[in-house]
Formats: C-alpha cells, structure tokens, sequence
C-alpha cells in the first residue's frame, strides 16, 4: 500500500499542473469562436484581369477586441488589406500595414470605398455565381477560413443585389 500513495501524490501533482493549460486552450478556441465572418463577397473579373477586391463584414462576439492582420487565398499570389478614402478632393488607395482593430461585441465592415482586401496576381478569372475561398488572420483569433460569393461586374454587394438592407 505504501507504494500507491506516491503514485496518488504524482497523479494529483500533474492533474493540478495540467488544470490551468487546459483552462488557457479553452479561453484560446473561446476567442476563435468569438470571430464571426458574414456576407463575404466579391465580383466577377473580366478575363486576364490581375486584381480583384474583397468584402466581409467581421462580427468579434468578444468582449476583447481582436486585430485582423494578414489575408490569404490561393487564387492570388499576394493579398493585402487596403483602404479607399477621399484625400484633397482625390481617391487615394493604401495598403494598411497595421492592421485593421476588430473590437470586442463589435463588426466591421469591409466595403467599397473603404477598407477592402485587394486580390493580386490572380491566377483565375472569377466568374460570377462562384464561390472562391480564402483565409484571413487574426491576432487573437488566428486564422480563420472565408468563403466568398463572386458576384457580377460591377455589383453593389449582396444587400443591394436582393433588395435587402442592413438594419443596425
């Protein structure tokens, strides 16, 4: 019997040592969870074209505030996160370096004429009714997969193309 209780203690010694890890990978996939992407969407590309952008709205269901940080797709050779404003009476395009803040029990939203994801070096033509997948990373949350509806040249994005409208 004198033999077991060294084991009991070395069993009690891990299960309290293991306790706070297993607690952190539960607050990890909790902030992963917290990451919500709606109404992805982008348009379809005219044949040869070598650029397309991408639009999403990114709900953070979190009280902490989280960073989108990086993008990715196949379908591109280089994507980057960019934001179109007025300047001087001109339309300027930037790419934003830093990041964009997501913060927490919030959504942004990625639009025309304003923060988009640019698609470069594309590798394929998007025809409309497509669906193209992509991945977007996060600081907290880290990588998070999106799908996006190709829709047609020119279109205004989903709401306006069903007649439906966003109600804040």
């Amino acid at each position: 019997m004198r033999s077991a209780a060294p084991s009991l203690l070395a069993i009690a010694a891990l299960v309290a040592f293991l306790c706070p890890a297993l607690a952190g990978a539960g607050a990890a996939k909790a902030e992963l969870d917290a990451i919500a992407i709606e109404k992805a969407w982008t348009r379809a590309t005219p044949q040869g074209a070598k650029v397309a952008a991408g639009y999403l709205t990114i709900r953070n269901e979190g009280g902490e505030p989280d960073r989108l940080v990086g993008a990715r797709a196949d379908f591109a050779g280089k994507t980057e996160l960019h934001l179109m404003n007025m300047v001087d009476g001109i339309v300027r395009m930037r790419p934003v370096n830093d990041g964009l803040p997501i913060p927490g029990n919030s959504a942004v939203t990625l639009q025309p004429n304003g923060y988009h994801l640019m698609f470069m070096e594309l590798t394929q033509p998007f025809a409309e009714g497509e669906t193209v997948s992509g991945t977007l990373s996060f600081e907290r949350a880290g990588e998070v997969a999106v799908s996006f509806q190709v829709m047609g040249l020119g279109a205004p994005g989903p709401d306006a193309e069903t007649g439906q409208h966003q109600h804040h």
